[in-house]
């Protein structure tokens, strides 16, 4: 899937490695997303506050926040927010736990382009 289906869309990459940002930011920017990124949960708090960005792709292990408590304080923020969680951590009690707490999917590292970008379109649809 690499079709244009993010129009003029903010999507915020939240992850501690520079290596899998990249990697996602690349998927993105091919389907037509500007992306922002972030290195922790602190980073990401503030840049969604300011941006209010269509989706969040969150990793779960991270230093000083982790994703769970970043989707946490994200949901405080704004209740509708939209989290996609990309995690290399195969524990699948956290992605239960951030399933629960309102992620609405998730895909874990590594994947392929097409699943990735699949599953940011099923979240943000046609909005």
């Amino acid at each position: 899937m690499t079709e244009q289906f993010c129009g003029n869309r903010c999507i915020l990459i939240v992850d501690d490695a520079e290596l899998a940002r990249d990697i996602e930011a690349l998927f993105l920017h091919q389907a037509g997303c500007m992306v922002v990124e972030a290195v922790d949960g602190i980073e990401a708090l503030q840049k969604f506050q300011d941006l209010r960005p269509t989706l969040v792709v969150l990793d779960l292990i991270m230093p000083h926040l982790n994703g769970i408590q970043t989707l946490r304080k994200l949901k405080k923020i704004d209740p509708a927010v939209r989290v996609l969680v990309c995690t290399a951590a195969d524990d699948y009690r956290m992605i239960d736990l951030a399933l629960r707490e309102g992620a609405l999917g998730y895909i874990i590292k590594p994947f392929k382009g097409d699943e990735f970008l699949k599953m940011v379109h099923d979240i943000i649809g046609d909005i």
